[in-house]
Parts: structure tokens; sequence; C-alpha cells
């Protein structure tokens, strides 16, 4: 898959994951977060998008995010049909 051209769809999963990492900290403070944020990436360029999504909601646990960080998380999973993910993250997005 990594060799593919990513299409409409996949852009549109990638920006929301993207733009769930700025609602974390800037430095990641502990070593399991950098870990699971190395991960993260990692699928993200192998466009593995289902796992990457699985690595950004340890990571939100992992650095106590915030509600628009679970927002663009829920998004991701409906874009990508994941019903039961993007229900949970709407939970996590609602407080």
């Amino acid at each position: 898959m990594a060799s593919e051209k990513p299409n409409a769809s996949w852009a549109i999963t990638i920006a929301h994951l993207a733009e769930a990492r700025f609602y974390l900290p800037q430095r990641l403070g502990s070593e399991q977060a950098q870990k699971i944020y190395a991960q993260f990436s990692e699928y993200l360029d192998l466009n593995e998008l289902d796992l990457a999504l699985d690595e950004a909601e340890s990571l939100g646990s992992v650095c106590n995010a915030p509600p628009a960080f679970w927002r663009e998380l829920q998004l991701a999973a409906a874009n990508l049909h994941m019903t039961d993910s993007e229900a949970r993250f709407a939970a996590l997005a609602a407080g």
C-alpha cells in the first residue's frame, strides 16, 4: 500500500490525524508517548491508516488529550467507516 498514491479518502483521513497531533503537547513528555508517536508516524508513512488511528488513540490516552483531539479522531474514524471507533471517540470528545 505504501507505493500507491493516496486517494481522496486517504487524504481526508490523513488530514484529520495530522490535525489531531496539533492538540497534543509539542514535546511529548514520556518515553512511552514518544514510542507511540514514532509508531503512529510509521503507520502514516505506510498509509496504514487504521493502525495509525489505533496508535493515535493510545497517544491521546497517554497524553490526556483534549476533546478537540478526540473530535479529529472521530472524523478520521468516520472517514474510514470504523463505526465502533467513531462512537468511542465521539464519547471522549463530548467529555
